[in-house]
């Protein structure tokens, strides 16, 4: 597995991939302190993540990563940066990130949040989650909605709202099948209808949606 580090700071670079290392021992990291040489090394070796600073020199990291996924539409780039803005965060999102990691958060916290974006998971800092919070009941469009932790406050069917809540853990479609006990193919045929219901077309898209508009979900439940 080959990951790219691309940081201006020579020990945000050094310390990342020290971590990365501990936990998948055999990983190949690169490194780079620009866009222009991280794009540069993405051109020349296959890569199974980026992990791209927001706040680089020359070119900004936000500006680098539209031009990361033009050109390599399927290549999983996570941001990470000292600022922890909610809406640097879902910007992010909306460009095609997989995640956001903030780099003040704590050891074990940072640990974790690598392991799951190098498991394919998408992860968010608890500034875009923002506070649990519910309310009972909703009648109106999915396109208008508050917050809401019911299936038919959202339109959505029961066995769509289980995938939905999942989903919104930063899971992919085969841990999502294995909690419900479902076929991977099932998952993916739930996700169309609620990705047309929320109006966007992939993931991240969905998730800016359910986070800026603070719906929030109970525990998810189990499979039969």
């Amino acid at each position: 597995m080959n990951v790219l580090l691309v940081d201006d700071h020579f020990c945000a670079r050094e310390g990342v991939a020290c971590l990365l290392k501990q936990i998948i021992p055999e990983l190949q990291v690169f490194e780079a302190e620009s866009f222009d040489e991280g794009l540069t090394v993405a051109q020349q070796t296959p890569l199974n993540l980026v992990m791209l600073d927001v706040q680089l020199p020359g070119k900004d990291g936000l500006v680098g990563l539209a031009e990361l996924k033009q050109a390599f539409p399927d290549l999983c780039v996570v941001m990470f940066s000292g600022l922890d803005d909610r809406e640097l965060v879902f910007q992010a999102l909306r460009l095609g990130a997989m995640g956001f990691i903030v780099k003040s958060v704590a050891r074990q916290v940072f640990v974790d949040a690598l392991r799951d974006v190098l498991a394919g998971k998408v992860y968010l800092p608890a500034s875009a989650v923002g506070p649990q919070r519910t309310v009972d009941s909703y009648a109106g469009d999915v396109t208008d909605i508050p917050k809401v932790s019911d299936s038919a406050c959202l339109g959505l069917t029961a066995r769509e709202f289980e995938v939905l809540t999942w989903l919104v853990q930063g899971i992919g479609n085969k841990q999502i099948a294995k909690q419900l006990g479902i076929e991977e193919q099932t998952v993916r045929n739930h996700l169309r209808p609620i990705y047309q219901k929320f109006g966007v077309a992939k993931r991240t898209e969905l998730l800016v949606k359910v986070f800026e508009r603070g719906i929030v979900f109970g525990k998810p439940g189990v499979g039969n």
